[in-house]
């Protein structure tokens, strides 16, 4: 690894997202430094093991196993049904005794490599049928989760599918027809396909008048958000937390701690480092770009780069109640070993895509 001015705030932004959000799932938990301690040095024992893991193998060798992997998930995602653990209602998680994965998180990395391999085989030439067949792929790979009932996660899994399609190269016109095809459907979708629970999560977002019980965790999200001012309550200081007031405080709706705690100072910190991360490493793969003939880890490094920066601003957008609530998990804040893994892994790959590491 060449340690000049750009790597070193590369791992920098890092280091210090990974430290606050380690510092906010203690506040959450608040149950002793040594918690603290733990939680970080696992966090930072993770990314470096997956990223050194990946500095070993080959990228080719993991993209010419893209649809094993891909294949492999969707089995995983499937096997949740028979062997998953329900939680709320849903069954998202396979429990392997010292770690339960979301076996739905990874999907976002595997269909990715799986596409890679198919249009490595074409030299990324799209054709209508290449097309048709990457997005059927896409939607129908997304049922499982979708049927979980996850609907966030399958609709954010395609979200992000359609982003990568785009990054390498299929015509916009695609993406336009889908666009105007789903505003089409909506009111069909709304009234038929979603489930009473998901349709007082949109409703709540449009309407002031809903009952407290439908809207209580946006609302106290932006309680939370607002409290913190500039400067924020102080560490250890979110009355939210405290009082309990806060479902889901450990994952979905972390961010809204955080903001209490530290303020606009510290969400202007995070996002600063968050900017710099991304502006960095696309920058660093530019470089990459022109110095190789093979656009695949161009597009896989430029793809995980995109994605964190993307949960990052739609968790945000969703705790500040200007999206419907989608339980998206917050980059490297969020309390899950699927989320922690899974964006580890990606840093793996946009560390391995770009050369950082070497």
């Amino acid at each position: 690894m060449i340690f000049n001015l750009r790597n070193s705030i590369i791992l920098f932004s890092l280091a210090v997202i990974v430290l606050m959000g380690s510092l906010t799932i203690y506040s959450v938990t608040s149950i002793d430094i040594n918690y603290f301690l733990r939680f970080l040095l696992i966090n930072i024992f993770v990314i470096l093991i997956v990223a050194l893991i990946f500095n070993q193998i080959n990228l080719n060798r993991i993209l010419s196993f893209g649809w094993i992997l891909f294949l492999a998930n969707i089995l995983m995602v499937l096997s949740v049904e028979i062997f998953g653990n329900e939680i709320n209602g849903s069954k998202r998680w396979l429990d392997f005794g010292f770690l339960s994965l979301q076996p739905s998180e990874f999907m976002k990395i595997t269909f990715a490599l799986f596409a890679i391999q198919y249009l490595r085989f074409y030299n990324f030439r799209f054709t209508r049928f290449r097309t048709l067949f990457l997005l059927g792929v896409l939607f129908l790979s997304a049922m499982p989760i979708i049927i979980q009932p996850d609907l966030g996660t399958g609709i954010v899994y395609i979200l992000l599918g359609l982003m990568f399609l785009f990054i390498c190269g299929a015509h916009r016109f695609y993406f336009i027809g889908m666009g105007v095809f789903g505003i089409l459907l909506s009111p069909i979708i709304y009234s038929f396909g979603l489930t009473s629970y998901q349709k007082g999560r949109i409703t709540s977002w449009f309407s002031s008048d809903q009952d407290l019980s439908e809207k209580w965790n946006i609302l106290q999200s932006e309680i939370s958000i607002g409290s913190g001012g500039f400067t924020g309550e102080g560490f250890l200081n979110s009355k939210q937390n405290e009082f309990n007031f806060l479902p889901e405080a450990d994952t979905d709706f972390i961010f809204s701690i955080y903001a209490e705690q530290f303020g606009f100072l510290g969400v202007f910190l995070i996002l600063l480092m968050l900017a710099g991360f991304i502006v960095l490493t696309t920058l660093l793969t530019m470089t990459e770009k022109r110095l190789t003939s093979d656009l695949s880890p161009y597009f896989i490094g430029t793809y995980c780069t995109l994605v964190i920066g993307f949960s990052f601003l739609l968790n945000i957008l969703m705790v500040s109640g200007m999206i419907p609530v989608v339980g998206l998990p917050l980059p490297f804040f969020t309390k899950g070993g699927s989320s922690l893994l899974c964006f580890s892994i990606m840093l793996g790959l946009i560390f391995t895509s770009r050369g950082f590491l070497k």
